[in-house]
């Protein structure tokens, strides 16, 4: 597959992701105002662990459902059992859009943290950035006596666990299956709602309710594997943008099905938050670019005055 071709792909597959995702995200905002919570959670979690489960069969990994108990696995899953128990909550209270808005904010503490924890070098450019960034989070939380939504804050918790997820995922040896992953990770989140259902009390779901779940399940799954697809191949610095698509997903949806209008205040927010996502990604692609050019130019040796060769000094580049 030409890179055109195989940009096109991801471009399509992450668009559709997260058209998706804000269905999924919809449909459990609609179910949980009657289920509790965490039933709502593991209910979706059986279905989810259940197609993950019948995916590991499919491609023929059950010898290594082993790595599920992997250290590393464990703790990214209990990271994205916390994402979706903060982000459910915050979802009943919230309008999808803002939520979504502050969730996005996500790659920004990425980086930040990977200055923290592996030392990477972030110039004064992307820093730049992630202050923008977390400006415009302030806009969709508005931190006033007047306007402030403390659910908002969950919405930032999300953000943080899930960038923690996915440093995690970095770390992940290349032997352990995505979807031995993927099903660990459904599991613990079953797990999680289990266990939130200790202060709770359920009932039996209506069919209604069960065909829903499903549904919301199966959203969820397709979102997922076409995560993976968009990704695969295909140019990050062209598709990785796209992932601020779900912006409009989750407005048009949160408008059509539950009459939300974000505030003016939330649009300058999700522009400020969407642009400096954008930039930073840009920044990251320059400095590759630049790695990659400066590896690939020989440096010839400086002759001494006396015929020896003498080492040249090692040129310290700008930060970007």
């Amino acid at each position: 597959m030409s890179s055109a071709a195989a940009n096109r792909r991801g471009i399509i597959a992450v668009v559709t992701a997260t058209a998706g995702f804000s269905c999924n995200d919809a449909i459990v905002k609609i179910v949980a105002r009657d289920l509790p919570l965490g039933e709502t959670i593991f209910v979706r979690g059986i279905m989810t662990s259940l197609l993950a489960l019948a995916f590991v069969f499919v491609l023929r990994e059950t010898a290594k459902l082993h790595h599920g108990f992997n250290r590393l696995v464990l703790l990214r899953s209990c990271f994205e059992a916390a994402s979706a128990i903060l982000f459910t909550s915050a979802l009943l209270r919230m309008r999808m859009a803002e939520l979504s808005t502050i969730v996005l904010i996500s790659p920004l503490i990425i980086t930040a943290l990977s200055v923290i924890f592996f030392s990477e070098s972030v110039g004064w450019r992307r820093w730049s950035a992630i202050i923008v960034g977390f400006i415009g989070t302030l806009f969709v939380v508005k931190p006033t006596p007047a306007s402030f939504d403390a659910w908002a804050m969950l919405g930032v918790l999300v953000a943080f666990s899930s960038a923690s997820r996915d440093l995690l995922t970095r770390q992940l040896d290349s032997a352990i299956p995505s979807i031995v992953v993927s099903f660990t990770t459904a599991v613990i989140v079953m797990c999680a709602g289990a266990l939130l259902g200790l202060w709770e009390v359920w009932r039996w779901p209506t069919p209604r309710e069960v065909s829903l779940i499903a549904g919301a399940a199966m959203l969820l799954a397709a979102a997922n594997y076409l995560i993976v697809i968009a990704f695969r191949g295909a140019e990050i610095s062209v598709v990785a943008p796209f992932r601020y698509v779900i912006l409009i997903w989750a407005g048009l949806v949160g408008f059509f099905v539950f009459g939300e209008i974000p505030d003016r205040w939330s649009f300058v927010g999700a522009a400020l938050i969407a642009g400096s996502g954008i930039y930073s990604l840009h920044r990251e692609q320059v400095r590759a670019r630049e790695a990659a050019r400066r590896a690939a130019e020989p440096v010839p040796p400086v002759p001494s005055a006396i015929g020896a060769t003498i080492a040249p000094k090692t040129v310290i580049h700008p930060k970007n």
